[in-house]
């Protein structure tokens, strides 16, 4: 007798991806499962919920980039280790376009859940928690930590979108430290 095929959930997540960044947030599950090549049950058997298959693919994607971004060295100044994740993110954005604009649009649209979203943010902490260790440095000018990181986040969109090259990136995250920070 031959057996099923077993269907892994990074399948089913790489359609959700391909049919979100095609259809929106509001494709559907039936939709989702038709690409990944399985049935309605086989989907929900693996991801309970459209809930619970949106925040694993917002995972999955914040474990891609935190992947992406990888470990900086603590001896590093803060500046060069804020400089290795911009070249780092941008580089991931630019090889993930389709991840990149996923991520956004789930987490603008507020379909991801609140757990998510902090799970989210503590995947990618190698990266984030940057900021807190400027603002615990005094380096920080002085706005609240949510708008500088919304700032930095947004600041980075825009290089993708904008498609520098790598000179220009460069110099757009030159003019970002120099607008969140109180030194050069």
């Amino acid at each position: 007798m031959i057996r099923p095929l077993k269907h892994e959930p990074a399948d089913i997540l790489a359609a959700a991806l391909t049919v979100i960044y095609t259809d929106g947030v509001g494709a559907s599950t039936a939709k989702v499962a038709a690409a990944a090549g399985v049935s309605n049950g086989t989907l929900f058997n693996q991801f309970p919920t459209k809930q619970a298959l949106i925040d694993a693919l917002y995972l999955s994607i914040k474990t891609d980039l935190a992947d992406a971004v990888g470990a900086l060295d603590p001896d590093e100044p803060l500046k060069a280790r804020m400089r290795q994740v911009w070249d780092r993110w941008l580089a991931w954005a630019r090889a993930n376009p389709e991840a990149h604009a996923v991520s956004n649009l789930l987490h603008d649209s507020d379909l991801v859940s609140g757990e998510a979203v902090a799970a989210g943010y503590e995947i990618t902490s190698a990266a984030t928690g940057l900021l807190v260790e400027a603002q615990e440095a005094g380096l920080l000018v002085g706005l609240p930590l949510d708008y500088l990181g919304a700032l930095t986040v947004d600041h980075l969109d825009a290089a993708v979108s904008a498609g520098l090259d790598d000179r220009q990136a460069g110099v757009a995250f030159d003019v970002l430290w120099r607008g969140l920070t109180t030194t050069t």
